[in-house]
């Protein structure tokens, strides 16, 4: 797993040493590892897997994320962490979920891009991304 601080190279923030455990945890079937992370009032930003060029469709609460964790659960997908790159209260998280694409109408290579907010140590907006350079733009990154 690729781990990167924006700004300079130096070792990962505590933001983005939050995501690595969490991921690691949620690896061996903790959901709540991830759950635990997120503010009640999330305001997620995602795009809807039905569409082959989705428009960004905003839901909000830590619920609305806990269902569709427990959905992909249930059709026996697990997320991978391939990249984490902080850049303060932003993170980018690059993951990789074997079989995802399978069930979604954008081919992706499996892949997921998010841009993560944190504020006092918790998740409180995700923004789902078509790729690596829209993320990097919307976390504030060259």
């Amino acid at each position: 797993m690729k781990n990167t601080n924006a700004s300079n190279g130096a070792r990962p923030t505590s933001n983005s040493a939050l995501i690595r455990r969490a991921y690691a945890r949620y690896a061996h079937g903790d959901l709540e590892a991830i759950l635990d992370l997120v503010d009640p009032d999330l305001a997620w930003t995602f795009l809807d897997p039905s569409q082959p060029d989705p428009e960004p469709q905003v839901c909000h609460g830590r619920h609305e994320l806990e269902h569709a964790l427990e959905r992909q659960r249930s059709l026996g997908l697990r997320s991978e962490i391939e990249e984490v790159i902080d850049n303060g209260d932003k993170v980018v998280v690059v993951s990789r979920t074997p079989g995802l694409d399978a069930f979604r109408a954008r081919q992706a290579d499996d892949r997921n891009v998010d841009v993560l907010t944190f504020r006092a140590g918790r998740v409180v907006a995700l923004r789902a991304c078509h790729d690596r350079a829209e993320a990097m733009a919307l976390a504030g990154i060259a």
